[in-house]
């Protein structure tokens, strides 16, 4: 009798252990913690953002992997300008396993420190976007981005996910 008890205390232990591993390592994480470094170079042209991302919606049986929204903020500099970049996006990542691309579009509000005041940088638009490579594995902890978007421009971002 205490063999049977055993066995169905350890028979129970071992397949709930290996259900919540597997559950945990199907999808993507759901938070998403990044620096990103942006360069222009003909223009003298940088940023560096800080960004928070939460994924909104995951389908794990098809090529469009999630949804996610971004919120991010930073400092950039220019020739001769500097201020600040606050940008927010909805972003679409394609793709099955460890390497997905990535589009995204949204808002961004510039804030120049000379005029102390929220003006757009490129042809009176507060627009953002993005298009690029995402490296995340499906349950990982590592986020690595590059790609061309504004106002990042050329861009690469190395994170943590949780």
């Amino acid at each position: 009798m205490p063999f049977v008890i055993c066995f169905i205390f350890i028979t129970s232990i071992g397949f709930s252990q290996g259900s919540k591993l597997e559950i945990n390592s199907i999808g993507l994480k759901k938070n998403v913690i990044y620096a990103t470094l942006g360069v222009e170079v003909d223009d003298f042209y940088g940023t560096i953002l800080g960004n928070y991302e939460r994924m909104l919606i995951q389908f794990p049986n098809s090529f469009v992997q999630s949804f996610w929204i971004r919120v991010g903020a930073g400092c950039w500099g220019a020739w001769g300008d500097q201020g600040s970049n606050y940008v927010s996006t909805l972003s679409m990542v394609m793709g099955k396993k460890s390497a997905h691309l990535e589009i995204g579009s949204g808002v961004l509000f510039t804030y120049h420190r000379e005029t102390k005041s929220f003006e757009p940088l490129v042809n009176d638009s507060h627009l953002a976007g993005n298009l690029g490579f995402r490296f995340q594995k499906p349950g990982g902890y590592f986020i690595l981005r590059t790609g061309m978007g504004w106002p990042e421009f050329l861009y690469l971002s190395l994170g943590f996910c949780f």
